[in-house]
């Protein structure tokens, strides 16, 4: 159930897209063991002139291929956020070959009862339901 939102320069093809989606989606279900269909993404691309990260803070030269995840999610232990930052950079650098320092992610954690997931309830909170 966390919610996926991927910032990103305009002018990627289809492709490329499809498999940064793919691989963020495989890196979750690795470190967090997320359902299979456990699949929320929003894709925003931005003009070059509207995307500004710099490139050496922390020591980290990026390039302008940087791509941003922004991640909501119920609460994670920090094992398995730092498992989450190593599976992206794997999956994310064998295809579609992003390059480990031009992977940004932040995770916003929030509690069970901020979501719903439809029909005016919160689905987390109930644990009779079933996803």
């Amino acid at each position: 159930m966390p919610l996926t939102q991927i910032h990103l320069v305009k002018g990627k093809p289809a492709k490329y897209i499809k498999a940064v989606c793919d691989g963020i989606h495989t890196a979750l279900q690795t470190a967090w063991s997320i359902p299979h269909n456990d699949r929320f993404q929003l894709v925003s691309e931005y003009k070059k002139a509207h995307f500004h990260f710099d490139k050496t803070i922390w020591g980290v030269k990026r390039s302008d291929d940087v791509i941003v995840i922004y991640i909501t999610s119920i609460s994670r232990s920090v094992a398995m956020k730092k498992k989450l930052y190593r599976e992206l950079v794997k999956v994310l650098g064998g295809n579609p070959k992003v390059k480990k320092e031009d992977i940004f992610v932040t995770i916003v954690t929030v509690g069970r009862e901020d979501w719903s997931f439809g029909n005016g309830i919160a689905q987390l909170t109930d644990s009779s339901l079933n996803p």
